[in-house]
């Protein structure tokens, strides 16, 4: 099926456009998307959006599924809507809210999600047009009430900001080789918005997404995650957690916690895939989840009774222990379980109605996306 999309640099017909997306799309109106690698790229490297004195590259490296990558983040320029002037920009929170808005309004065909095609490679991207408002509605149900000037900056910074993803190979097999994809967080960027428009209703926008996440919806590489939950988080530590945990703990189960049956993960791999940077005193690191933790709770991400086990990993220390590495076991809610249990019978309809065609080929080794595989 998904070969089609090689064939054609016309517009596609609505039927087919219809047939490839089809998936993407969601009936549950909580329900968006997970994007495992392009989730997991460190794109937001600050808790809130931060402007800096000069052009500046954040080097982060993280791993996942035993590969290790190292993203390079340089700052976005935009200008200043009030002031006219340059400024330098890291995104932060306001931009992961407000890509994580604008992939659940394409889910929930709230937006218009549409195929378009790249002259260059003869593949397709995929390409949502919205208005502000759409955006600024989703927002606000969820408490956060960004002004539609935030909005625009925000969309603004997520097509400036260039990040070079390098796959950083150990096993020798690519010896003199660099492998790295190039691109802004969403991109194509063109608007047409209306100058006396308070609401937002009257201010139109096409963006484009990543390859990494084009290449995930067409090849089924996502699963459903539960977006308003995950949305009202207050931490982003806690929506990168939980998303996490809902792409790759598909084997969830109800009172896992009885069997000591959760989901494992220890504060080295959260620092190695979060690309958190590890404090002098681990102590912090560990106190950071913990409050993500928490966080999860409160949402009902987490069991109420029971949300999780906690072991701290000593180094032999003369004076006070200190923290080498901590393990949780983290044990979801029962309305996650059933989530998890209708998002894998989704999937799996969905690979057989597609044929276990798995879409258009990676663009490099390394850069490819699978379903979540357990733990």
């Amino acid at each position: 099926m998904h070969d089609r999309l090689r064939l054609t640099q016309a517009k596609m017909p609505d039927e087919l456009q219809l047939e490839l997306l089809a998936p993407w799309y969601s009936q549950n109106t909580s329900e968006s998307r997970t994007l495992e690698l392009f989730d997991a790229m460190p794109k937001y490297p600050y808790p809130v959006t931060t402007t800096i004195e000069k052009p500046e590259r954040l080097e982060i490296s993280f791993t996942l599924r035993g590969l290790k990558y190292t993203a390079f983040i340089t700052t976005a320029q935009i200008t200043d809507a009030r002031t006219a002037e340059q400024r330098l920009v890291f995104p932060g929170a306001r931009e992961e809210l407000v890509e994580r808005a604008l992939r659940f309004i394409a889910v929930q065909q709230i937006a218009r999600t549409r195929l378009t095609p790249d002259t260059e490679t003869g593949h397709h991207s995929v390409t949502v047009v919205f208005t502000l408002s759409m955006l600024r509605r989703h927002l606000e149900d969820l408490g956060h009430g960004f002004k539609l000037s935030e909005i625009k900056e925000a969309l603004d910074i997520l097509s400036n900001t260039l990040i070079e993803l390098r796959l950083d190979d150990e096993s020798g097999q690519s010896k003199g080789r660099r492998r790295f994809m190039k691109a802004t967080i969403l991109s194509n960027y063109t608007g047409d918005f209306a100058e006396r428009d308070p609401t937002g209703e009257d201010s139109r926008v096409a963006m484009t997404y990543h390859p990494l996440a084009t290449q995930a919806i067409l090849g089924l590489a996502f699963y459903p995650i539960n977006q308003v939950r995950v949305g009202k988080l207050k931490r982003p530590l806690a929506r990168w957690l939980t998303t996490r945990m809902s792409h790759n703990y598909r084997q969830a189960r109800k009172n896992g916690y009885v069997h000591n049956d959760g989901y494992h993960i220890s504060l080295q791999t959260i620092l190695e895939e979060r690309g958190l940077p590890r404090e002098k005193r681990l102590r912090a690191n560990v106190e950071a989840v913990r409050e993500a933790i928490e966080d999860m709770k409160a949402q009902n991400i987490l069991s109420q009774m029971h949300p999780f086990d906690e072991e701290l990993v000593h180094a032999p220390s003369k004076g006070r222990p200190k923290i080498a590495d901590a393990i949780w076991n983290l044990y979801p809610s029962a309305e996650f379980v059933d989530e998890i249990i209708e998002g894998n019978k989704e999937m799996k309809q969905a690979h057989r109605q597609a044929g276990g065609n798995k879409g258009e080929r990676e663009l490099l080794p390394g850069f490819e996306e699978e379903p979540g595989r357990g733990k």
